[in-house]
């Protein structure tokens, strides 16, 4: 990683104003009598060195610091390799965190209106975003989500009997969301749905609906997004 020229001389004139408040600072220190003319020198000598230090940062090879050197150069080798470990590491993290909750297959109950590994589906996929590598575990994405829009379809369909949609779940055929919406509202699929839900009136279950429906139409959107930009 460079060091652009407007950085460079950030660097130096902060190091210049550091270094001319350090000497008005020992100055005064040594007409006040807190310093001697040795310690005087040594202040000034110890900050002229630290400010050459900061302010030629980017070419500097190595510095000696009470007879120790210390090699800067290797010690940033070594910080970017810590990090670019760090970066893999993390990414292959949520490579397998994608694949786990997929996996994890529960059959929806009659209560659930999204499937329960959704929720968990989209954290993982707002800590890609966080650390800016979707297009790391874009595959894993891509390949979890049509499992969870036909779980999702099977949720739809608890509340919705309808023929068209029971064929796509058990096909495992993804619908477009508007096309789901229009089968799963028709009037007697909802009915239909009544006799499994004794408690849940047609009224009950067309809003139930709308908030599975949501959450079907969310993932594809997703699907959809990840797929134009993979094209």
């Amino acid at each position: 990683m460079s060091i652009g020229k407007n950085n460079r001389l950030y660097l130096a004139i902060g190091a210049s104003v550091g270094f001319g408040i350090a000497i008005s600072l020992g100055i005064t220190l040594l007409l006040i009598s807190k310093f001697s003319g040795a310690e005087f020198t040594a202040f000034v000598i110890s900050f002229a060195v630290l400010a050459i230090a900061v302010g030629f940062a980017p070419e500097l090879q190595e510095i000696s610091i009470a007879g120790n050197v210390v090699k800067l150069k290797e010690v940033k080798a070594d910080a970017l390799k810590a990090i670019e470990s760090l970066t893999k590491s993390r990414v292959e993290t949520l490579r397998v965190l994608l694949r786990l909750i997929v996996r994890s297959e529960n059959g929806p109950t009659t209560i659930e209106l999204i499937d329960p590994r959704i929720p968990e589906f989209w954290r993982v996929i707002d800590l890609a975003e966080e650390y800016d590598c979707v297009e790391q575990v874009k595959k894993e994405i891509l390949i979890g989500v049509p499992i969870l829009l036909v779980a999702q379809m099977e949720i739809i369909s608890l509340r919705s009997h309808n023929r068209a949609i029971n064929a796509a779940k058990f096909a495992k055929e993804v619908l477009e969301p508007q096309e789901l919406i229009v089968l799963a509202y028709d009037k007697s699929s909802i009915q239909s749905a009544t006799q499994n839900f004794q408690k849940s009136p047609y009224d009950k279950l067309k809003l139930e609906l709308k908030t599975s429906l949501s959450e079907y139409s969310r993932l594809y959107q997703l699907k959809e997004k990840l797929e134009t930009e993979s094209n």
